[in-house]
């Protein structure tokens, strides 16, 4: 009947019915088949609730088992509350040396990609420092040159004697266009 009841758990498992496959298997006392679901249903909730059941049957090892398993699962100030509750502190040692390896080499990449976001940032704002300022007129009239040619600044502005029209400029009446002389 254990065969059965195990095949049931693994059934249950494979349809995804993780909460009942780990009832079926901590009643017939096979922790290793519950810690297995666990890990696979990447849930921390269950992690916790089996975490709380293996504390109550207070077996060391099983305790020392459950945090190598399901260790993605298992949050740190749960495992150190149930280790010193129930006096477990060398068993949830390697847990905890393992857990400061990872997040010193996780700070250390932040750390890591935080200098190269700066020196990108300096090496950008160095190299708008160092551009010519003939460049930035470019951009100051759209469609110039870099002699002022048509559509740059002297295209907009009108000669002497002459008034805007609309987007042409024509010659304005009784003016004369020839030399300093005044009106005609």
């Amino acid at each position: 009947m254990l065969e059965c009841r195990r095949i049931s758990a693994l059934l249950y498992r494979k349809g995804k019915k993780y909460q009942k496959s780990i009832e079926v298997s901590t009643k017939d006392n096979l922790q290793k088949d519950a810690m297995e679901t666990v890990a696979e249903s990447k849930d921390p909730v269950l992690a916790e609730k089996l975490l709380q059941q293996i504390m109550t049957m207070q077996d060391k090892e099983l305790f020392a088992a459950m945090l190598y398993t399901c260790y993605d699962l298992v949050k740190p100030d749960t495992a150190l509350e149930v280790a010193w509750r129930c006096d477990l502190q060398e068993y949830v040692m390697p847990y905890f040396i393992q857990f400061v390896k990872d997040l010193s080499l996780r700070v250390d990449t932040v750390q890591k990609s935080t200098e190269d976001i700066k020196k990108k940032e300096e090496t950008k704002a160095e190299e708008e420092m160092n551009r010519p300022l003939d460049m930035d007129m470019n951009f100051m009239f759209p469609g110039a040159g870099a002699m002022g040619g048509m559509g740059g600044p002297a295209a907009i502005m009108p000669g002497p004697g002459q008034m805007p029209m609309g987007n042409q400029f024509q010659t304005a009446p009784n003016m004369n266009m020839g030399g300093y002389g005044g009106m005609r």
